[in-house]
């Protein structure tokens, strides 16, 4: 995440998170009947949002001739027309509210699992309410974000002159560890094994191809962790069940996959007694929807996410188009939430690299690390290997608006810069201009055009 603007009062020492916290504990085992009852009443005040100061959903409900008050049932969100990430880009001044000031907004700057960037702007009030809901599903593993201690592993950059003494880690307080994925390899995972076991972790925050090679050098060179972890959380991208036995297995943890998106309208988490996904229906709404745009149903039943989100005010997005695909779980789960629930998402698969040396590198962390990258004035990015240790980044600029960066060489220099640092020198990083990015035979734009063949190395 790219915030464009420093957010200078805590989220987490704000009435909305406390508020919020407290609402998601409470209302987590209702009925159906009672989460419907309060998904109405917040679709109804999000419907009356937009129609009052957004121009494109207020545009469009004068042109269909409806209003905020003729919504009566969940149904009714059918009057919406489904939107992806091309609409807002064709539109996207229409999307924020009239007279909105961008000064002290937080921004994320996405480029999502598909590579289409998306700036998504938002304010305190949805961070504070984005925590509480991560606050929320520790709970359900009885943790706490303010008492137990974490690591996160993903592509963050570490200060060189950690990195000079072989450190490739920092830390932020007492209770966060922050480790790169991009130092990992075999000379370096007993001093990772080391730091971890030193810092002592409840659990570990990560995604599945960061954490993989980690997972299998502890594994095939018997390297002993020195405290017991309870729990691993991947989130982003899509966790096969060989790597699930692969991590469970060398931290002896159980692998907690969450389900989220940067656009903030729909979290998933498994439970104590499943890993399907319940999607938290306080937070939106989830359509599951086949190709043609007709609701799935029956346990087994593939489609895909539609997300309609109640908790972004300055960026509101309805009947969202997610791109990832679902495969439907049961009605029921032992927890006794009555949630949408998921048996799993399989749109996201992570896509691997190889360096120099011949090494898998997970190329996802680095492309879709909001910390340190930045695809603001950037409309669509593609990577292009064809030989190991070379990567090729393909970079559509903005044709114009207020995204677009005036200097092209600087564009290109700050991706080529940014990823060397992220990545190490165990690759080649060039990068160049395009007018389109080629898509697959079927429409779809793939951020890696992978041309190696990794077959017999991948689990």
């Amino acid at each position: 995440m790219n915030d464009s603007v420093s957010v200078e009062i805590n989220p987490l020492e704000t009435d909305i998170f406390l508020e919020r916290t407290i609402m998601l504990r409470e209302t987590q085992f209702w009925s159906r009947a009672a989460l419907a009852d309060l998904q109405l009443r917040k679709l109804k005040r999000l419907v009356r949002h937009v129609e009052r100061t957004v121009p494109f959903y207020r545009d469009f409900m004068r042109k269909e001739g409806f209003s905020w008050t003729d919504i009566h049932n969940l149904g009714d969100l059918k009057r919406f027309p489904l939107i992806d990430k091309q609409t807002i880009q064709d539109a996207y001044e229409a999307f924020l509210p009239d007279g909105i000031d961008r000064t002290g907004l937080m921004s994320r700057t996405t480029g999502g699992s598909t590579g289409t960037p998306l700036t998504v702007f938002a304010d305190l009030a949805f961070h504070a309410r984005d925590k509480a809901n991560t606050e929320h599903y520790m709970n359900v593993f009885g943790l706490d974000i303010f008492r137990h201690r974490s690591i996160r592993l993903y592509g963050d950059a570490i200060p060189a002159e950690l990195t000079a003494r072989g450190q490739h880690w920092k830390m932020v307080d007492d209770r966060k560890l922050v480790m790169s994925c991009y130092a990992i390899a075999r000379h370096t995972a007993p001093a990772y094994v080391e730091a971890i076991g030193s810092f002592a972790p409840t659990y570990i925050h990560t995604r599945p191809s960061a954490i993989l090679p980690l997972a299998r050098y502890i594994l095939e060179d018997g390297l002993p962790l020195a405290c017991p972890i309870r729990y691993v959380f991947c989130d982003g991208e899509y966790v096969t069940a060989g790597q699930r036995r692969i991590i469970e297995r060398a931290f002896q943890a159980r692998l907690v996959n969450i389900y989220g998106h940067s656009e903030g309208c729909l979290v998933g988490h498994p439970c104590p007694f499943s890993d399907n996904l319940h999607f938290l229906p306080q937070v939106g709404i989830l359509e599951f929807l086949d190709t043609a745009g007709h609701p799935v149903s029956g346990e087994g039943g593939r489609g895909e996410l539609v997300a309609t989100g109640f908790n972004n005010d300055v960026f509101p997005l309805i009947r969202y188009r997610t791109r990832d695909v679902g495969i439907m779980g049961g009605e029921a789960c032992p927890c006794g939430r009555h949630y949408p629930i998921l048996r799993e998402v399989e749109g996201r698969m992570q896509d691997y690299v190889v360096d120099s040396h011949g090494g898998l590198v997970p190329l996802a962390p680095a492309v879709f690390n909001y910390n340190d990258m930045d695809w603001r004035g950037i409309r669509e990015f593609q990577v292009v290997q064809e030989r190991p240790g070379a990567l090729h980044f393909l970079i559509q600029p903005e044709p114009d608006g207020w995204m677009t960066q005036s200097d092209s060489a600087e564009t290109l220099d700050m991706v080529v810069r940014r990823l060397s640092a992220i990545l190490g020198d165990g690759f080649t990083i060039t990068a160049g201009l395009t007018d389109r990015i080629e898509r697959t035979v079927l429409g779809k734009h793939r951020y890696l055009r992978q041309y190696l063949d990794l077959n017999d190395r991948l689990e």
